[in-house]
């Protein structure tokens, strides 16, 4: 009986060696840790993460699209006012910026086209001289 025993007791310490190498060499530990619940809900949780990764990828490409727009029309409105700014008689010579002549812009035809030609303000009248305060007292 003893025979018996110690075969028995020689087969389940080798069997628990035997499958301690198996998961640990073989990767069948695998199976167990993809059938747990937690690695589930971890795994399910990384898709939607993934998902929303993918919506706001899009999103952010529509933003960048819609800035890249607003950033053209900024310019040209530069562009427009700048050449404005060279035409206008109210502004003086100093002051008004170094633009190319408009021929040379791009685009400038364009505009011309679309947009009607301002007319000049009309000149304000001169004001009357005033009487100096000292002469007004003395008389």
């Amino acid at each position: 009986m003893t025979r018996f025993v110690i075969g028995l007791l020689l087969g389940v310490i080798l069997g628990a060696v035997g499958m301690g190498a198996f998961l640990v060499v073989g990767h069948g530990s695998d199976y167990f840790v993809s059938a747990s619940p937690r690695v589930r809900e971890l795994e399910a949780g990384l898709r939607e993460g993934q998902h929303e990764r993918e919506w706001l990828r899009a999103r952010l490409t529509e933003a960048n699209d819609a800035l890249d727009r607003l950033e053209s029309r900024f310019v040209g409105l530069a562009e427009r006012f700048e050449l404005l700014a060279t035409q206008s008689p109210l502004v003086p010579p100093r002051l008004r910026p170094q633009v190319p002549a408009p021929a040379q812009l791009p685009g400038a035809a364009q505009d011309r086209q679309r947009a009607p030609a301002l007319a000049p303000p009309a000149p304000r009248p001169t004001p009357l001289p005033r009487a100096p305060a000292a002469q007004a007292t003395a008389s």
